[in-house]
This record gives structure tokens, C-alpha cells and sequence, in this order.
């Protein structure tokens, strides 16, 4: 086989394994996260069939056209790469929210034990006012910042509140 077809198998088989592992993973990240506190908005369905569908054609592409290996390699991993960011946003669809360990918001789980601070609420207010207000910044032990989104600076307000005390930084 040449390297081209064998490159695309690869890339198809990290992309079906990863579709796959999502139901294991959720089930993981939800049976640590405890009883949902707070409904935050959730994104569109169209949203993650979307990426999933782009995910799949990027490696058709090389079926279509002939490119550098070294751009072929580029092509697969930016799939698989994009497959895995969506699928971490996938498991926790229709789930996000504050629960009593963990905070779910556009795809980014921040369990509240990992959390160091809120590095934007640590500036004074006239700094704080430059930063989006739908958006709270939450440095973790583990994964450095993490960037929780919410649809509206009140519901970022009200989450905010919530998080700070259930982390109690």
C-alpha cells in the first residue's frame, strides 16, 4: 500500500476510536461531577456535526489532490486534532452547568479541587472592565488557564459567584 491510503486508514481509525471513547469519557467526567447546581446554555447540535463533518473530509481531501507527504501528515492530524477538541466538547453537550465538584462551560470541564484562582477578578476593577464579561478565566493546577464561556455576562456573574464559593478561592 502506498503512504498516502495507509496515512488515510490511520487518520480514519484515530477518528472512529475517538467518536467511540466519548461515551466512556463522559460517564467519567459526569459520575465525578455530582448534582447539577446551575443550567448554564448549551451549544447547537449543528455546532458539533459541523466540526465532525469537517473532521471527516479533511483526509478525503488527499484522495482528491496530490500534496508533499509532509502536508498529507497535516491534513490527517489537523482531523484528528479538531475530531478531539469536538469530542471533548461532546461528552459534556446538554451537560453544561455548575455542579457540586466541577464547572462544564463550552466544552472545558474545571473540576473545583484543580482550581489556583481567577487571575482577570485578582486585577483592579478599571483592568477588570477591558476583559469580556461573558468570560471567566480560571487558573488550574493542572491544565495552566482555562477559559470558561458563557452566553451572557449575567449568567458569567451569577456562574462566577457560584464557582468562587464552591472552590472557595
Amino acid at each position: 500500500m502506498n503512504f498516502k491510503i495507509t496515512l488515510i486508514i490511520i487518520t480514519y481509525i484515530l477518528l472512529i476510536a475517538d467518536v467511540l471513547s466519548a461515551i466512556p469519557r463522559s460517564k467519567k467526567i459526569m459520575s465525578r461531577a455530582g448534582k447539577l447546581i446551575l443550567p448554564v446554555k448549551n451549544r447547537s447540535k449543528i455546532f458539533f456535526m459541523g466540526n465532525y463533518l469537517w473532521a471527516l473530509f479533511l483526509p478525503f481531501i488527499l484522495l482528491i489532490r496530490d500534496f508533499r507527504p509532509a502536508y498529507e501528515i497535516i491534513f490527517c492530524l489537523v482531523s484528528v486534532a479538531g475530531a478531539e477538541m469536538n469530542t471533548r466538547d461532546f461528552i459534556t453537550k446538554g451537560q453544561y452547568g455548575i455542579y457540586e465538584n466541577c464547572v462544564i462551560a463550552n466544552g472545558v470541564t474545571v473540576f473545583f479541587d484543580d482550581i489556583v484562582t481567577f487571575p482577570i477578578l485578582n486585577l483592579p476593577e478599571e483592568e477588570q472592565e477591558k476583559y469580556d464579561h461573558s468570560n471567566l478565566v480560571v487558573a488550574t493546577k493542572s491544565r495552566g488557564n482555562e477559559n470558561l464561556i458563557f452566553s451572557s455576562p449575567e449568567e458569567c456573574k451569577k456562574a462566577t459567584e457560584l464557582i468562587r464559593n464552591l472552590s472557595k478561592k
